[in-house]
């Protein structure tokens, strides 16, 4: 069923298949601070469009970590002026980051995205909102339309669901994504899967080893044990030679405490900003807390931005929303 929501539709799968066929020259956007989910679905989507001959490249105003390199290794993308934007995993224009003005503030055609902050911001929305992942929804819209789904597109899409279901360990796990992944082996049994995994979630530089040891000796908790903060300075990645990207696990840090159902990760940006992350437990909903900054996200899985602030101060905020949230 389509739907219109302003200047933006919501169309189905068939109808954003017909979109893709038709396009020319795209460049695809995927959002800042890359995570698994918009690199495999910006990637599964470039050999998606590969395939059927039309020219495309993944655009990211931050690094590619290199945890993601099964993925990325081997690709080197054409220098072309774009004459489509597309965008996957972006649920708003603000989490595009730092790209030139004509992508950022450039007419999005297209956008395939699942989450439920989703601001409407394309002509054309594909849009789950309860699916786990974009790269799930990439999936159904593969199985669909009958587009084949080669040894590199499996990949790119085992590594999506994988990481935004935080290796199936989110209640976002449902029995979608179960069956979507089991289809991906079935169909390539012999993909690399368990040093994927390790890759993306257990092996970490002596530096990270070193500031995560320093930030759980810091950890804030609220009264009721129930809020856990962890406040990371851009001075101490500096001291420990951890690089932006990887630190983007820390965010699962807080929730390793018993009894946390909200954990937050404020990190200081070099310019003195700051990214805020957040995790929620069984019953909190952080979409709604990180709102109140002006960001969103999933309900256990959001986040925002701060742009001034003294850091106890944006801290001592932060804690107050998410207490209040839970009360």
């Amino acid at each position: 069923m389509e739907q219109t929501g302003g200047s933006c539709m919501e169309i189905n799968s068939t109808k954003t298949y017909e979109i893709l066929r038709s396009l020319k020259d795209v460049h695809i956007l995927i959002h800042r601070s890359p995570d698994g989910d918009c690199i495999g679905g910006g990637y599964a989507l470039y050999h998606i469009l590969k395939d059927l001959g039309i020219r495309s490249r993944v655009i990211c105003a931050d690094p590619i970590p290199d945890s993601f390199s099964e993925i990325t290794d081997g690709i080197t993308f054409e220098d072309f002026e774009p004459q489509v934007l597309i965008s996957i995993d972006v649920a708003d224009r603000k989490l595009f980051g730092d790209l030139p003005a004509d992508a950022k503030d450039g007419e999005i055609l297209l956008c395939i995205d699942h989450h439920v902050s989703n601001t409407h911001y394309a002509k054309f929305l594909h849009w789950y909102p309860h699916s786990s992942a974009a790269c799930e929804i990439l999936f159904r819209l593969m199985k669909e339309n009958n587009i084949p789904m080669t040894k590199e597109i499996a990949l790119c899409l085992y590594v999506g669901i994988s990481t935004d279901t935080g290796c199936y360990q989110f209640s976002n796990a449902d029995a979608d994504a179960f069956a979507a992944t089991a289809q991906i082996k079935a169909a390539y049994p012999d993909l690399p899967y368990a040093r994927i995994n390790r890759k993306m979630f257990v092996l970490k530089s002596q530096g990270r080893i070193m500031l995560d040891a320093r930030l759980m000796q810091n950890v804030q908790l609220s009264d009721d044990g129930r809020v856990a903060l962890i406040y990371l300075p851009y001075a101490w990645m500096e001291e420990l030679k951890v690089s932006g990207n990887e630190v983007d696990g820390v965010a699962n840090l807080p929730m390793q405490i018993i009894g946390v159902e909200i954990g937050i990760t404020c990190k200081q940006q070099e310019d003195g900003s700051y990214r805020i992350s957040m995790r929620g437990g069984e019953i909190a909903d952080v979409s709604k807390v990180c709102a109140v900054f002006g960001g969103g996200g999933h309900v256990k899985a959001s986040g925002c931005s701060v742009k001034h602030g003294d850091p106890e101060q944006v801290c001592r905020e932060l804690m107050q929303a998410a207490e209040a949230s839970l009360k």
